[in-house]
């Protein structure tokens, strides 16, 4: 009898069926349920049996599911049915579903790595495209650069005219290249001129650039004052006064005249120009450099620094008095306008003093030497009280009309404020001597009269005005009388 109770227990089991609607299906709920027998018994109740499970009710919607390989899909876990919420038959699995377990687990895992496995191909193929279309756009743009840096397919034998403004950095030079088409490429253009350590030292200025050269060659070119196109050549003519100096300086925009004066009375050239720093009365000059900005035709750069300009000038002074040597009688070798103005017991500052008044007064340069002269011998009356040989006072007054209104050049010159009762401290009529400083710029033909002067026994001179038929006269005279005959004929008494 048990033996019957048992065997159709197991076949009860056995007829047992997962059931699932559709909406369970979704959520991953599994119910596990017998056939619709609910009106039927498969045993009386003698046949009952205490340990024997009961059924549960099978929904209506209910479907039959079969553990087999086919019906077992990523979603449809067996295990993930028998943690659902449904209600299961309290049993453990037999053998061959716990085989079909392990089996459907092994699937998913493999199906998990082919998933892994064509993710990554996948991935790595998006990535090597990503990498190859960025090495692409790199490359072409590291070309791009590369011939810039070269010039390769800039326009050959093109030449630009480009001005660099002053103190203008590494950003706005590369602006101004590029917007000039001198180069293609401002960021390489930057890069090497940071590696390189370029990006100061440019000259302002207006320069001709060809547009064939490369960085290298192009920001050398740029660093040199040589290459500059905006040069302004000016003539600096004999006896020129330094606010004549200062204004042609202005009106070709080399550099601002009242900066240009400011300048030439400091004392920023001192240690490099001994002959400036050795001067001992420069408080008591109108300008300190006056006279020693030697008179020539200079080239010089639009917007030039006034430092390098008064440099020039200066060291012009410098070769011809005190580098140049020449054959001079009553020497044995070649020898300096220094070492003349030695030889004469004179200082280099008296000699320039001296030879702008000798350049102002003079007719020519044959008249040079006679008023060096006649200046000489009124100084030489200073010993003896201003009284010459003839017995005549008030010579050591030099009387030179060129000193009385300086630094301005005459009478209409001076402001109106102070027009009439203005008096130079450099007037040779109010005091007796050289003045303190020198009146303008002398020649070299000046500068040698006065180390030069000729013999005579003049003290005195006079000019008749040259007119457009006839040059000038100079009149020289020894005596007052003589001198006043002088001034009758020339028109000027």
């Amino acid at each position: 009898m048990n033996e019957d109770l048992e065997k159709k227990r197991q076949e009860r089991v056995a007829s047992f069926k997962l059931n699932i609607s559709e909406e369970e299906e979704d959520s991953g709920l599994l119910s596990s349920t017998l056939p619709d027998n609910s009106d039927d018994t498969l045993m009386s109740d003698s046949e009952t049996d205490d340990s024997f499970p009961t059924a549960p009710e099978t929904p209506r919607h209910a479907v039959n599911y079969d553990l087999s390989d086919s019906d077992f899909d990523d979603e449809d876990d067996p295990e993930n049915i028998v943690s659902s919420g449904a209600p299961l038959p309290e049993r453990e699995l037999t053998k061959e579903e716990k085989k079909l377990l392990r089996k459907e687990k092994r699937l998913d895992k493999k199906r998990t790595r082919i998933r892994a496995k064509r993710n990554r191909v996948v991935f790595r193929l998006v990535w090597f495209t990503m990498i190859l279309f960025a090495s692409i756009m790199i490359g072409q743009y590291i070309n791009v650069g590369v011939n810039d840096f070269l010039a390769v397919g800039r326009e050959a034998e093109n030449s630009v005219s480009v001005t660099i403004p002053k103190n203008a950095d590494i950003d706005e030079i590369t602006d101004i290249l590029y917007d000039n088409h001198v180069i293609n490429n401002k960021l390489f253009f930057k890069l090497y001129a940071i590696f390189t350590k370029s990006t100061s030292g440019f000259t302002n200025g207006t320069f001709d650039i060809m547009t064939n050269k490369d960085y290298m060659a192009l920001i050398d070119y740029m660093q040199s004052d040589m290459n500059r196109t905006d040069v302004v050549t000016i003539r600096f003519t004999e006896g020129m006064k330094l606010t004549d100096y200062a204004k042609l300086l202005e009106e070709n925009q080399v550099c601002g005249a009242d900066d240009f004066l400011e300048m030439c009375s400091s004392d920023a050239f001192d240690e490099d120009y001994e002959f400036i720093g050795n001067i001992k009365n420069a408080a008591q000059r109108y300008y300190k450099l006056e006279g020693y900005l030697f008179p020539d035709t200079y080239d010089f750069y639009v917007g030039e620094d006034i430092d390098s300009v008064i440099r020039k000038f200066l060291a012009n002074y410098r070769r011809k008095c005190y580098l140049t040597q020449s054959r001079v009688r009553g020497f044995d070798k070649k020898v300096t306008i220094e070492q003349r103005a030695e030889a004469l017991g004179m200082t280099m500052e008296d000699v320039i003093i001296m030879a702008s008044m000798i350049q102002a007064e003079a007719a020519d340069e044959d008249d040079m030497y006679v008023i060096s002269s006649i200046l000489y011998n009124r100084l030489a009356t200073l010993k003896d009280g201003g009284v010459n040989v003839n017995g005549e006072s008030g010579l050591g007054y030099l009387q030179l009309d060129s000193t009385v209104y300086y630094p301005y050049t005459s009478e209409k010159d001076v402001p109106a404020s102070i027009r009439s009762t203005y008096v130079s401290k450099y007037s040779t009529y109010k005091y007796e001597g050289l003045p303190a400083g020198p009146i303008c710029n002398p020649s070299l033909a000046a500068i040698e009269a006065a180390v030069s002067p000729s013999e005579t026994k003049y003290y005195y001179f006079c000019h008749k005005a040259a007119t457009d038929d006839e040059p000038a006269v100079a009149y020289y005279a020894e005596t007052m009388s003589e001198h006043l005959a002088n001034l009758e004929e020339a028109g000027l008494l």
